[in-house]
Formats: C-alpha cells, sequence, structure tokens
C-alpha cells in the first residue's frame, strides 16, 4: 500500500462553502487542499436561485408552520413534496423538525441565524471585491434587494407579524403595497397585492461562473484540487487520516464540507448528525431575465425567480425523498404552472436541474470542531449555502485559529450526540 501523502489543511468538499472556506484559510498563510470529485462549485452551489438572503433569519421550522402542515403534506399544489415510499427513513427527521418547531426552539434557531446572517452580506462583499482584482471573469454581485410578494390579499396583511417580528431582529426591510410593488417590478403588476422588500440582499449573475473564478484564483494562491471521492476518516497520531477512492491524505486538519454527502464523513468522524437531503429544482428560460430586475420569491408558491446573465432562473420547492430518486416532473411543473401563471407563456426551458440540498432539522447548519481532533465541519446550511459561504469560512479560519466567537458553540455537532459504533 502506497502511504498516505500530506497536507496541511484538507478540505473535503469543492461547493461554494469549501472555495470560500480555502480562501480564508490561505489569508491565515495555511496551505489548502480540496478533495472533491466533481468540479468546483458544482452540485447545489451552482443549481440554487443566486440570492445572497441575508434576511433569512426565520428558521423553516416554526411555530406558524405547524397548522398548514396538513396542507404541505396533502395538497397536490403544496411547494412541499414527500416520496410516502421514504416515509419511514424519514420519520426521524421529521420528528425532529416538528420538535425543532416548539417557540422556544424556534427562537433560539432564529437568534443563531442572526448571528451568522449579520456579516454575509460585508462578508460576500469583501471576497467578491478580492477575486474581481485582475483581469479574470467573475460573475457580477448585483446590489437591488429582494422582493418577497402575496399573490393574495390576506397572506400580505397576514405576514405583518412575520415582518414585525423581523423588524424586532434588525432586519433591513419595506412593507410595499400593490401600486408600489409595480414601480420596482411592472411585470408584477396586477399579480401582487403586497410585498416585503429587502433592500440589503444581493444576487449572483452566475453562480457557476463565480464558483470557477474563485477556484482558478485558488489556484493560482497554491491550493490544489484533488479529483477524489472521500469515503471515511480516520484519527492519526499527527492529524485525521482521509480514504479516498483514490488513495489516501493525511492532514494536520481536515474540514469537511462535503454538503449533503457530509453525514457518513461525520459518522467515521463520531458524530451522528440528522441530516437530511432537500432534492430541490430549477427551470431556466433564456432571454426571459428582462422580466425582473432583482430576486422575486411568490410567498405562496415557496419559489425564486432570479434573473441571470441572459436568462431567468426559477428555482425552489421542497421534496424530501431518496437523493438517488429520478427527477419528479411534477415538481418541474410546479414551477412552470406558476410561473406562466404570473408571466404567460414562457417557451420551452433551456435548462432543467435537480439538486441536493443538505438540510438539518432545526434549520442551522453545523460549523465547528468534530469529536474526533483534528477535524472540523462546515455543511448543513439547507436554504442558505450559498448565502453564507464566507461568513462559514471565515468562522471556520478562527475556529482552527482558536478565536470562534462563543456563540459558534450553538452550530456544534455535539447539540446532537455522538455516535457509538
Amino acid at each position: 500500500m502506497h502511504p498516505p501523502q500530506q497536507a496541511d489543511v484538507a478540505i473535503i468538499g469543492a461547493g461554494i462553502v469549501g472555495l470560500a472556506t480555502a480562501w480564508a484559510l490561505l489569508d491565515q498563510g495555511r496551505e489548502v487542499v480540496l478533495i472533491d470529485p466533481g468540479s468546483p462549485g458544482g452540485e447545489a452551489s451552482s443549481g440554487n436561485a443566486a440570492t445572497l438572503a441575508n434576511y433569512a433569519v426565520e428558521p423553516l421550522a416554526r411555530p406558524s408552520l405547524l397548522p398548514s402542515l396538513p396542507s404541505l403534506l396533502f395538497s397536490p399544489d403544496s411547494p412541499f413534496h414527500l416520496r410516502w415510499r421514504h416515509l419511514l427513513r424519514l420519520t426521524p427527521w421529521l420528528l425532529r423538525f416538528v420538535g425543532a418547531a416548539r417557540r422556544t426552539q424556534a427562537e433560539h434557531a432564529s437568534r443563531v441565524l442572526c448571528h451568522l446572517l449579520a456579516p454575509s452580506r460585508h462578508d460576500w462583499l469583501a471576497l467578491h471585491a478580492s477575486i474581481q482584482s485582475d483581469d479574470s471573469v467573475a460573475a457580477a454581485l448585483h446590489q437591488r434587494g429582494a422582493l418577497y410578494f402575496f399573490r393574495q390579499s390576506r397572506n400580505w396583511k397576514a405576514a405583518r407579524s412575520d415582518f414585525e417580528h423581523r423588524q424586532r431582529l434588525g432586519v433591513a426591510q419595506a412593507y410595499l403595497d400593490a401600486q408600489e410593488v409595480a414601480s420596482l417590478e411592472p411585470a408584477l403588476e396586477g399579480v401582487a397585492k403586497g410585498a416585503i422588500l429587502f433592500p440589503d440582499a444581493c444576487h449572483l449573475g452566475d453562480p457557476s461562473q463565480l464558483a470557477a473564478c474563485l477556484a482558478r484564483k485558488l489556484k493560482r494562491r497554491g491550493a490544489t484540487f484533488i479529483p477524489a471521492r472521500a469515503a471515511s476518516l480516520e484519527r492519526h497520531s499527527r492529524g485525521a487520516c482521509i480514504h479516498t477512492d483514490a488513495g489516501s491524505w493525511l492532514a494536520e486538519q481536515v474540514v469537511v464540507a462535503a454538503g449533503a454527502w457530509s453525514q457518513p464523513l461525520a459518522r467515521s468522524a463520531g458524530d451522528r448528525i440528522p441530516l437530511e437531503v432537500e432534492r430541490g429544482y430549477h427551470l431556466e428560460f433564456s432571454g426571459a431575465e428582462a422580466l425582473l430586475s432583482r430576486p422575486c420569491c411568490p410567498a405562496e408558491n415557496a419559489f425564486y425567480m432570479t434573473p441571470l446573465a441572459g436568462r431567468l432562473r426559477i428555482a425552489g420547492t421542497v421534496e424530501l425523498g431518496h437523493p438517488a430518486d429520478p427527477a419528479n416532473p411534477a415538481r418541474l411543473a410546479y414551477l412552470r404552472r406558476h410561473a406562466e401563471a404570473m408571466f404567460g407563456p414562457l417557451g420551452p426551458a433551456s435548462h432543467e436541474w435537480l439538486g441536493l440540498r443538505p438540510s438539518l432539522p432545526d434549520s442551522l447548519p453545523v460549523i465547528g470542531p468534530a469529536a474526533m481532533p483534528n477535524v472540523t465541519y462546515a455543511f448543513g446550511h439547507g436554504h442558505l449555502g450559498l448565502t453564507l459561504a464566507p461568513t462559514t469560512g471565515r468562522l471556520v479560519a478562527a475556529s482552527l485559529a482558536g478565536k470562534a466567537p462563543d456563540w459558534l458553540r450553538h452550530c456544534h455537532a455535539s447539540r446532537f450526540g455522538r455516535y457509538s459504533p
């Protein structure tokens, strides 16, 4: 057998969280290796709604959701879909999710999300400025805000309580009537009965292009990319050993940022993480980006419509099933049906996509030390992976330097208990 190759810091996962973490560690003077079987910034990092949602301080599991669970589970027109043949396997996660929706737990999660999200806009602007420092092409970052609009007046009025909750938490937002919405987004005239505008939100012109640019810059700064799939972790006297399908690596520090594929690695590191995979979808329509100028979310339908470079992306919904299940045509039809109800026929989609979000029942990521020494986690961001990528990288770098903020302990894996083989 060949001896393992050596690394200072090995990051498992080259999605946007892994890339941003590598950038932060290089700033600290660390040598970085990224291990991933795919191209940098692939999977969920490329197919998301491209929205930097620094306003998303409310966890998915919260008391107001519980009364609507029956309609979410059983309505054929729900933004949530459960593949019932997987119910037995999914039941433990669903029970944890319902438990996390209790008021005290939801309020706790909201406070932690405030800590995470408060610096996220600044962290993204700083990272974007750094990767734009030479002539290489990067995706644009647009500072136009985001619009959360309502197609029914009663829902807009009912949203006042959520608005006031975010107001108390310091989120920048404005409560708009139908006329004010139409002045911002003419295509929504007659569609939106009211909206919440989040003026500090941003969106990317092309998440894939930005990730590719970031990867190129990382290589220029000395980062090494290894095309391999990590299978397990093993404790070692000089750090931690990563076993992959292309050999082993011995690293002084290991960061697990493998998104939806992180759970088996965490288990081998001694942690039981209740991570479930949310299946998300998107459709794209070439030439339709001029319909909107910023990310717009119809609240009743729970998806985003985001103008990207040369196309309009319609992304979202939640489907719980098995990662290996084929794409569900009904989910794509759901996106098209509601978009065309607002805009009329959009023509053939230029791109269809299914991706996997790594989600935890309390809506908080896992950031911080593993049970195994010399291993740190950075995964489980759910719908906020893109938004929190640079912030997560900065927090991981601080954690490895022994300078993590005290509140970050609420994101540690130990909140779920340890694994005993």
